[in-house]
C-alpha cells in the first residue's frame, strides 16, 4: 500500500470516527487507489479544499457575465433615449464600470479572487 513520501514536517497520528460502513468504503477507495487510509483521507481533503476555491472562481466569473449583461443592457436602453437626456456622463461612467469588471476578470483569470484596486 502506498504511503506519501514526500512529507515536510512530521507526521502525527490522529483519530476518526466513523461508521463500520464508512470505514469499509474509505478502505476500499484507499486500496483502489493504491494509497495507505492515512494518505488516500489527506489527498481527498485536500482535493476537496481546491474543488471549492475553483468553485469561488467559477461563481465570480458568473458574476461578471452577468455585470457585463446588465451593462449591455442599460447602454442599450439610453441609446434608445431621448436626445434631451445627456447620455455621455452616463456612457463614461459605464466604461468605467466595464474596465473595473475587466480589472476582476483578469485578477479571476491569474487566480486571484481577492480584491484589486479601486479607481
Amino acid at each position: 500500500m502506498g504511503h506519501r513520501r514526500n512529507r515536510e514536517s512530521e507526521t502525527r497520528p490522529r483519530r476518526i470516527h466513523a461508521t463500520e460502513m464508512e470505514w469499509q468504503i474509505v478502505r476500499e477507495k484507499a486500496e483502489t487507489a493504491g494509497l495507505s487510509i492515512s494518505a488516500y483521507l489527506v489527498d481527498a481533503a485536500l482535493a476537496r479544499s481546491e474543488y471549492t476555491s475553483h468553485r469561488i472562481e467559477i461563481d465570480a466569473i458568473r458574476v461578471l457575465t452577468a455585470s457585463y449583461q446588465a451593462l449591455s443592457e442599460i447602454s442599450d436602453s439610453i441609446a434608445g433615449c431621448e436626445p434631451a437626456l445627456d447620455h455621455l456622463p452616463i456612457g463614461d461612467a459605464l466604461d468605467r464600470v466595464a474596465e473595473r469588471l475587466d480589472d476582476i476578470a483578469a485578477a479571476v483569470a491569474a487566480g486571484g479572487v481577492g480584491r484589486t484596486s479601486g479607481r
